[in-house]
């Protein structure tokens, strides 16, 4: 198994719209999170996802888990910091931690999981050349 981890840390605000009742940050917007930081990670190696379509190939999330360990509240400024361990071949996982940026406390962690697909055909394929060849180009960057 190869060692080497694709890492991109985010920094987002909490927005008052993103609290629920109880104060907290509403606990679907963990994923949403996820999903900015993931695109964040992408474009950190040169690969942002619109070139991954313009390319023939979508990601679609094939499982998403969340672990919660802390509320975050209105006005943090959360750290979500998204890895990829190693290459992939079909199946992508990525997990997240995400921290509360003042505090450095540890909030929730969790992961999805993806797969490389043809929209035309809806099947699943290898992971794509240029996808490999930009976690290959930043992998020579450490």
């Amino acid at each position: 198994m190869n060692e080497k981890a694709l890492t991109s840390s985010s920094e987002y605000r909490v927005r008052y719209s993103e609290i629920d009742q109880m104060k907290f940050m509403y606990y679907g917007r963990y994923l949403e999170y996820f999903e900015m930081a993931r695109t964040d990670m992408l474009r950190h190696i040169g690969l942002p996802y619109t070139e991954i379509e313009k390319n023939g190939f979508i990601l679609p999330v094939l499982e998403a888990h969340v672990t919660y360990k802390r509320p975050a509240f209105y006005d943090d400024v959360l750290v979500v910091t998204s890895t990829i361990a190693g290459i992939p071949t079909v199946r992508m996982r990525i997990d997240y931690e995400v921290h509360n940026k003042t505090t450095g406390m540890l909030l929730a962690t969790g992961y999805t999981e993806h797969a490389f697909m043809n929209p035309a055909t809806q099947s699943v394929t290898r992971v794509p050349k240029i996808f490999a060849d930009a976690m290959d180009a930043y992998f020579q960057t450490l």
